[in-house]
């Protein structure tokens, strides 16, 4: 089964983007890995005082063991890491909902004090607080994965409660929001078997559905009074916005031309990004349509605003927040709003480059967000531009051994096979030895509609400290943040231009007189997985070593999975034309093994994984195994599309540590 945010962000597990949820995934991966090793056994469940453990749920192929005293170097205790990110504001009461390292939901009162545990071993997909502050709503797939049922956690009760018994035979509550006054909730339940979905309103003792049924990927964006604000996702680059009138079942379009990531209602207005309306006199765009007139007015944004990476209105609609990202690193932006027009600028209030998650309004004028970068995990502050005060909510902690260890990112740009630039950010060791070249790991994301981002990256310090190597990480076409037109540059039949994409980085690391064009290796995720695969048959000769995550391994395969819909086909084809499939399985890693020129592979997969088919990887697996390929595979029995932990970490540094000190031979 796939939910909504499987299908809209179908194969990005490891990189945050506008929800709380892809932070806790990938800070799950990383600090699990993180722990210190207690007890040691092989895979076969011998003790032994030197030898790494293998999971009891992991079954491990081409994997030596690996020795404690070679990689108990790369863990710490969990504890040592202190990371913080934003779920939601109580403006009511001045406090925040957050999470941790520890894969908790946690209640802070007030800033720098001891917070409260809420939820334990849940990651949650969204978090919103009860307007007043008494309650907060959640949806977690903890019963069944990727179903996800609604929850309350009241504050006198301190308990949660399933708000709605889910009856469909693959149905999942996907969106939700609170109404104004904080007494129901709006969702959208997805029948995926069936493929329908219904909006559904609950006052906590009983459930409406509105008879009004939509076909296809529907998402609950706001709601104020008898309106509430929807998008039907029909693409990840046809995001169409509608308002429903809970009154009548009336469905009504607001913009079905452009792209419209970001949507809100505020008095008599609703505002919402787009890309492409033609309404929209140039970009990046934001439209206002009056509700009573229907007229449609374009925000006066400045000329030096790039794109609007998130935008979220104050409680009393006079300011809005616009968070800017130019090469990764966001910029926080404060407009005051009159109506539809934008007539003040706050000054700036955030210095240094950071990333920025999950900005939240904790009153008209006080705006709480997360930072980070490379070297830092994630902390909150909140600044107020009424009395330009600043305040620490928490401070993060980092153990001394990923301290001072890497140089600030470094934006890079090449140019790609077409003439089309492409980006990425290099993350190079703070010391290498005078005259030595650095070798290169190349990391691809999955998607791929999300943008890569200078994270606070535990792996890439370790590399960076432990084998001297430069992590590469790229944003190939069909990348978010570039505009509609790059994230469509890699639609069904121009699937292989993001492949020469990495292709063109090649090119450019052979100029680099500090890094080791003799010694590249390759990193992908999910979507990215495919595409590492796919360059290391067309570069046999100068890729020397590929790590694939839960890869996807043929589209062909992938698409002819029953919960296939129009979305997917936008992206990646429709399974009926033969004509297309032939061409992308010749790109395909799974129909081409004949052409895979023994290049060692490190390959995962987990059995609860819903998005990639089994049958291709394993088949992949073997195929290259009977042509005696150098293959380390990693299969979880309870793992899904997205599964990590202290073992995978250490195969995986041993797997590039073996490589290296190969090719350092010759």
């Amino acid at each position: 089964m796939t939910s909504l945010t499987q299908k809209i962000r179908f194969f990005i597990p490891q990189i945050r983007i506008e929800s709380a949820t892809n932070f806790v995934s990938l800070l799950l991966l990383t600090l699990v890995a993180m722990t210190s090793v207690a007890v040691s056994q092989t895979a076969q469940g011998e003790t032994t005082g030197d030898v790494f453990p293998v999971p009891n749920n992991f079954k491990t192929e081409g994997i030596p063991a690996i020795k404690n005293s070679e990689v108990e170097n790369l863990f710490y205790d969990a504890s040592a890491i202190r990371s913080n990110l934003i779920w939601d504001a109580d403006r009511q009461n001045r406090r925040l909902l957050v999470t941790d390292e520890t894969n908790s939901v946690w209640l802070l009162n007030t800033p720098m004090s001891q917070p409260v545990k809420m939820l334990e071993k849940i990651v949650p997909q969204s978090v919103k607080m009860r307007p007043g502050g008494v309650a907060f709503a959640y949806t977690s797939d903890q019963e069944n994965e990727d179903n996800y049922q609604l929850y309350v956690y009241d504050f006198k009760e301190n308990a949660p409660k399933k708000v709605v018994v889910l009856t469909g035979k693959d149905e999942s509550v996907d969106s939700f929001v609170w109404s104004r006054a904080g007494d129901s909730l709006l969702y959208v339940r997805a029948d995926y078997d069936t493929k329908k979905t219904k909006l559904c309103r609950n006052d906590l003792q009983a459930e409406k559905c509105f008879a009004t049924s939509f076909g296809g990927i529907w998402e609950v964006m706001d709601t104020d009074a008898n309106k509430v604000l929807l998008k039907h996702w029909k693409a990840s680059s046809s995001q169409l916005l509608y308002l429903f009138d809970t009154q009548n079942d009336k469905l009504t379009p607001v913009d079905e031309k452009g792209n419209s990531r970001k949507a809100f209602l505020t008095g008599d207005r609703v505002f919402w990004t787009s890309e492409g309306n033609e309404n929209c006199r140039k970009e990046p765009c934001i439209l206002s349509q009056d509700l009573k007139s229907g007229k449609i007015s374009q925000l006066n944004l400045p000329e030096n605003l790039l794109n609007l990476n998130d935008v979220k209105v104050s409680p009393d609609g006079n300011h809005v927040v616009i968070q800017d990202t130019r090469d990764g690193i966001d910029v926080l932006r404060v407009f005051r709003l009159k109506k539809d027009k934008i007539v003040k600028e706050i000054p700036p209030f955030i210095s240094g480059s950071y990333v920025v998650w999950n900005v939240r309004w904790l009153s008209d004028t006080e705006i709480a967000y997360t930072l980070e970068d490379i070297a830092k995990p994630t902390s909150i502050q909140s600044f107020n531009f009424d009395s330009k005060k600043y305040t620490d909510w928490t401070k993060e902690r980092l153990p001394a051994q990923l301290v001072d260890k890497v140089k600030s990112p470094e934006v890079i740009r090449w140019k790609s096979f077409d003439g089309r630039e492409v980006s990425g950010y290099v993350v190079r060791p703070k010391t290498m030895a005078p005259g030595k070249k650095s070798p290169v790991l190349i990391y691809v994301h999955g998607g791929p509609q999300i943008l890569d981002k200078p994270l606070f990256n535990t792996m890439d310090i370790r590399l960076a400290d432990n084998l001297g190597m430069t992590t590469i990480h790229t944003n190939v076409r069909g990348s978010s943040g570039f505009g509609k037109e790059f994230m469509d540059a890699d639609n069904r039949e121009k699937r292989s231009d993001a492949v020469k994409d990495i292709q063109a980085l090649l090119d450019w690391i052979a100029k680099q007189p500090d890094l080791d064009a003799n010694q590249i290796y390759l990193r992908g995720v999910s979507y990215g997985g495919f595409v590492v695969l796919s360059t290391a048959l067309q570069e046999s000769s100068r890729i020397k070593g590929v790590i694939a995550e839960y890869p996807l391994v043929s589209i062909r395969g992938y698409l002819a999975q029953s919960w296939i819909d129009e979305f997917a086909k936008s992206e990646y084809g429709d399974p009926k034309d033969e004509d297309l499939m032939k061409r992308l399985d010749a790109l395909s890693p799974l129909n081409n093994t004949d052409r895979w020129n023994q290049t060692p592979l490190f390959i995962t997969h987990g059995k609860l994984d819903s998005r990639v088919p089994e049958k291709d990887v394993i088949d992949l697996k073997n195929q290259l195994q009977n042509k005696n390929s150098e293959v380390w595979f990693v299969y979880s029995t309870d793992g899904g599309h997205g599964f990590g932990g202290k073992y995978v970490t250490a195969a995986m540094y041993q797997f590039l540590k073996k490589q290296t000190t190969k090719e350092n031979k010759k």
